[in-house]
């Protein structure tokens, strides 16, 4: 066996370039020598028999090689290339500077350098295997000096305008640190004076209520004074006529007389009792909720938080609030969407359940011939059927509730919305819980119809909304800057994604509806300064328009849910407040 040392570097080169060669680079490079017969290249399945075609040929030893390095570039093959390169430079630098013609077009001086493949090279070679198509920057040896000097003089330019770069962005990054800090120093003062703007408008409820409370305590008990005194006088004239049937009478007209006139007496009473019982059995308290000046209709400092809004007509929109921890329960309050003060109705849904979130559908089931809120605590739906009355929804007709099973215990509801397949209205809704990644189809008769597992697409995402529009699924995720599309025809495939445009980027979907053949998206962003837009999407994802938009300093001018009726679409704000828009 031959030891290393006495191998020849040309060998020991050819080996390291048979090692990074594939076959099919070999069958590429057999293809390229047309000395080489169509019979003989087929029975080429590597680099040394290559090589040893090549020597036959006389095409490559240890003075030739520089065919083989320029079909190794045509073909991109850089690490060969430089293997044979760096042999080239180290053990033929003379040899090359004594041969003046190409060694491929041996008939050709070479008056050319090829900076990409670091070889001299003759016109003909410009023109084939180190062309621009090639991507080979090419110079003339006759220019070599004065063109080394022109791109010197270009480097050293770049360089400069580099370190000017990276100083102005050193000064950029300086004035925005700054900026920054100004910025949450403001965002702090204004947070301190927010903060004690609302201790002073609590002070100041605090104030007006107890005032309220003492004053109508004294006439609470003015008033029971008043009732007290009112059953003793009955008590003494109960007890004048006891006593007077007590005492025995010769009369017997006398008598008859007097038993008339006290049993007159003893209905007058009794009457007097009875109204007396009605007005002590009402006990009506009108401390729902009281209104801060300038401070919107139902604020949540004087009512509890607002989860959501559904419409029910054009001019009847229904609030619900998480009331649980005040009144005990979840509050319904249907108003007009142009004037959030006017009040059509309210109603009080008692929940046991004080601990799970309240969630709510934005759209109403329709079914029965009848429009049905619906919202959900834990793992019950509640379904609310509103009262006809002519021409307007004036009160609520029931409320039942279905318990779903399926939701273990620890976990909760954490989206319901009506289900419309075919845009056909029925008795369906949808759900997602916390527990894991399913959407879960039912009916009101608590029948479950289908699962649908999305973990594969929303992945580690808690699902907080969900829409359906024909044969897809919306699907927003917490934190997820976009709505993912789940095309559910067969088989569960993801369809899309909902973005905003790059232009419109940093904020993340907080609400969603399908209006038939569109999807309404809310957005908003981070921070103190809330942005927040309402963008139109075709069915199949694609972005239309801005229907609304705006910004909100204020954390009570937040937009928290969007609903429509026909082609008006309808905000609503934190503090109850709507906004309407056309899409």
């Amino acid at each position: 066996m031959t030891s290393s040392s006495s191998t020849s570097p040309f060998r020991l080169t050819l080996l390291k370039v048979s090692d990074v060669l594939t076959e099919k680079n070999v069958q590429d490079l057999a293809f390229l020598c047309g000395h080489i017969s169509p019979a003989r290249r087929e029975l080429i399945t590597n680099a040394r028999e290559l090589f040893d075609a090549l020597q036959g040929h006389d095409l490559l030893n240890e003075r030739k090689v520089n065919v083989l390095i320029d079909w190794l570039d045509e073909l991109r093959l850089l690490e060969a290339s430089y293997l044979l390169k760096n042999y080239r430079k180290t053990h033929l630098t003379g040899h090359v500077k004594a041969h003046e013609n190409c060694f491929i077009h041996e008939d050709l001086p070479m008056k050319y350098f090829c900076v990409s493949c670091d070889s001299k090279i003759c016109p003909e070679c410009v023109l084939s295997a180190h062309n621009r198509d090639a991507g080979c920057d090419v110079i003339s040896l006759d220019k070599m000096s004065n063109e080394m000097s022109q791109r010197r003089e270009k480097l050293m330019e770049e360089l400069e305008m580099l370190k000017t770069g990276i100083a102005w962005t050193e000064q950029l990054w300086k004035e925005k640190r700054e900026h920054l800090a100004r910025c949450r120093e403001k965002s702090r003062n204004e947070v301190e004076r927010d903060y004690l703007t609302l201790i002073g408008k609590a002070e100041s409820m605090k104030r007006l209520q107890t005032e309220v409370l003492d004053a109508k305590e004294l006439a609470d008990m003015k008033q029971i004074s008043e009732e007290k005194r009112e059953s003793q006088i009955l008590e003494n004239q109960l007890a004048i006529i006891i006593k007077c049937h007590t005492i025995s009478h010769e009369n017997a007209l006398d008598e008859i007389q007097k038993i008339s006139k006290s049993t007159k007496k003893t209905a007058e009473i009794k009457v007097k009792l009875e109204k007396q019982k009605e007005v002590l059995k009402n006990r009506s308290v009108d401390l729902l909720y009281r209104e801060i000046p300038k401070d919107g209709a139902f604020c949540s400092i004087t009512v509890s938080t607002l989860i959501g809004s559904s419409i029910l007509l054009s001019n009847q929109l229904l609030h619900t609030f998480d009331a649980r921890q005040r009144s005990g329960g979840v509050l319904l309050i249907c108003v007009d969407p142009k004037d959030s003060s006017k009040e059509y109705w309210r109603h009080l849904e008692n929940i046991d359940n004080y601990d799970d979130p309240v969630v709510m559908s934005n759209i109403d089931m329709y079914y029965d011939g009848s429009s049905h809120t619906l919202f959900a605590v834990g793992n019950t739906v509640f379904i609310v059927r509103p009262y006809w009355n002519v021409s307007l929804f004036d009160s609520v007709e029931s409320v039942s509730y279905l318990m779903i099973d399926e939701v273990p215990e620890g976990s909760w509801i954490t989206s319901v919305t009506a289900h419309c397949p075919n845009n056909d209205p029925n008795d369906e809704f949808i759900i997602s819980t916390s527990c894991d990644h399913s959407i879960r189809e039912y009916n009101i008769s608590e029948s479950a119809l289908r699962v649908i597992y999305t973990g594969d697409f929303v992945r580690s995402n808690a699902i907080s909304r969900v829409a359906y529009c024909r044969n897809l699924f919306a699907i927003i995720g917490r934190g997820l800057d976009g709505v993912i599309l789940i095309d559910v025809d067969g088989t569960v495939k993801q369809y899309g994604t909902l973005r905003l445009p790059s232009a419109m980027s940093g904020m993340l979907p907080i609400n969603i509806i399908c209006t038939g053949a569109k999807w309404l998206v809310l957005y908003i962003s981070e921070g103190v300064e809330k942005e927040w837009k309402v963008v139109h999407y075709e069915e199949t994802g694609e972005f239309v328009n801005v229907c609304d938009a705006g910004t909100s300093s204020n954390e009570m001018d937040v937009p928290l849910s969007v609903t429509r009726f026909n082609n008006t679409g309808y905000v609503t704000l934190v503090n109850s407040k709507v906004r309407t828009f056309q899409h």
